[in-house]
């Protein structure tokens, strides 16, 4: 019966050596998991729908990119299944102790024939509790390590989030830009049929009929040119956000600039955080030879590779200060363009409402009047690609800060 018994006990232990050595394997399995609330559901099922929002592309990519998603579902059901062993493995140890104690508190009643038996089982049960909590120890700084990987994976997130949101302003400027395009192709139509009008009534040479020609074949070649880089923009962003290639959904717009966010702007403050939180200076000072290559490693002394460790790590912050104060040179930059085309939309949107008038009482020609709104559509869109190039001055400038290498060129 006590054989019996250490026989059972010592598979159960077993088992939790098994599961344990099985983790990476396991962990592409879905585990059970608690059940989504209804509020999770209704939140993914708008993540999915035709909008894409800039304040989505976070949790687009973190759950539709398949890369990001298989990363993320990998490391939550290995840390998961880890986390449930460690603790199964202590409940055994403590389920060991208590019968080696229980066994060694009746040691006086035990038959002389069983009590070897008995003296091997405590002593399995002993050994069997400490291998248990042992696993258990090892599990906990597995979840540990898991910890630091799941914080290089949300950086990973972090710069792959700072691209797509590029992306998704670029992509607006160039819709502001095509609201123009469009407008000049109109315009070159119109201007292009009243010269052959011109020139049918004897009132006009040739040589403007060509050139009108020429402004319409310019106009159409513009407006293709953009149509493509839009289409190509908007795979790019369909791709990382999970629509897919042949995903189509509306681009939403990107938010204004915060103007209002410039004067609370402490730039030496934000140097320092930057050098604390940037994610390449990081994995710099965690590393051996601290940006040294593999060779340089292995034929330098510990002394050497320290040296130029420190050497090295203090030029990357230096070199990060002077990236974010040139990021925030950028910002003053670009506030000034946005005044001064808010100015110009100001003066536009004068001359534009007097040429509505002027057409209304018919003291402006058909061509003026186009003319007169192409005029009025570039200085909107100045305006609003002049909003958008500060809006993304200052997303740069948060997310250097944030830890995210920015290029400043």
């Amino acid at each position: 019966m006590m054989h019996n018994r250490f026989c059972r006990r010592a598979a159960a232990a077993g088992c939790v050596f098994l599961l344990a050595a099985a983790i990476p394997m396991e962990a592409l399995a879905d585990g059970p998991g608690e059940a989504p609330t209804a509020e999770y559901l209704a939140y993914m099922a708008q993540l999915q729908d035709e909008n894409l929002e800039y304040e989505e592309i976070p949790d687009l990519i973190k759950n539709f990119y398949g890369p990001m998603k298989s990363a993320y579902d990998m490391m939550a059901n290995s840390e998961e299944q880890q986390g449930q062993i460690a603790v199964e493995s202590r409940v055994m140890a403590r389920d060991l102790l208590d019968q080696a104690e229980a066994l060694e508190d009746a040691i006086d009643d035990i038959p002389a024939a069983d009590l070897a038996d008995t003296m091997i089982t405590i002593a399995t049960d002993r050994a069997t509790a400490k291998q248990m909590r042992s696993t258990a120890a090892s599990l906990d700084r597995s979840l540990e390590r898991t910890s630091t990987q799941e914080k290089a994976l949300d950086r990973q997130l972090n710069s792959l989030v700072y691209n797509v949101q590029s992306l998704m302003n670029q992509y607006e400027q160039l819709v502001s830009q095509r609201t123009v395009a469009a407008k000049s192709l109109e315009v070159a139509e119109t201007a292009k049929q009243i010269q052959q009008t011109m020139e049918a009534q004897g009132m006009a040479v040739s040589g403007d009929v060509l050139s009108a020609a020429a402004q319409l074949a310019s106009a159409k070649s513009t407006l293709s040119n953009l149509d493509g880089v839009l289409g190509q923009l908007h795979k790019n962003l369909c791709y990382f956000t999970g629509y897919g290639n042949d995903g189509n959904p509306v681009i939403g717009p990107v938010p204004s600039a915060d103007v209002a966010a410039i004067a609370a702007i402490d730039v030496n403050a934000d140097k320092e955080k930057a050098v604390g939180n940037n994610y390449e200076l990081i994995s710099m000072r965690t590393s051996t030879g601290g940006g040294m290559t593999d060779l340089q490693v292995r034929t330098t002394k510990t002394t050497t590779q320290t040296k130029n460790k420190l050497r090295n790590v203090e030029y990357s912050e230096d070199t990060l200060r002077s990236n974010i104060q040139t990021l925030y040179d950028t910002i003053l930059e670009q506030k000034a363009a946005y005044d001064s085309a808010a100015t110009a939309l100001q003066s536009a949107q004068i001359t534009w409402d007097a040429a509505q008038i002027q057409r209304q009482n018919g003291s402006l020609s058909q061509i003026g009047y186009l003319q007169q709104e192409l005029a009025y559509l570039q200085a909107q869109s100045a305006f609003d690609c002049a909003d958008l190039a500060l809006q993304q001055a200052m997303q740069n400038y948060d997310w250097a800060v944030k830890g995210v290498t920015v290029s400043t060129e």
